[in-house]
């Protein structure tokens, strides 16, 4: 397995991961945030609104550059 194909395997684990805990935290008596809770309240700081889009960014930059 080459570097290439482990980091697909990890960023797919994680992005499944993810999916899960979002769909168990949308449960009425689950007390795990969704997503968007997490989102809303990291935009609400400065710090959060700059980490936000430049996270974003990186991962665009990693995913789609070639």
């Amino acid at each position: 397995m080459s570097s290439h194909d482990a980091t697909i395997a990890l960023d797919l684990t994680l992005l499944l991961t993810m999916i899960g805990v979002d769909l168990v935290a949308t449960r009425s008596t689950s007390k795990i945030p969704t997503l968007g809770t997490v989102n809303r309240r990291v935009g609400t700081t400065r710090s959060g609104r700059v980490a936000l889009p430049a996270g974003w960014a990186w991962l665009g930059l990693h995913f789609f550059a070639r």
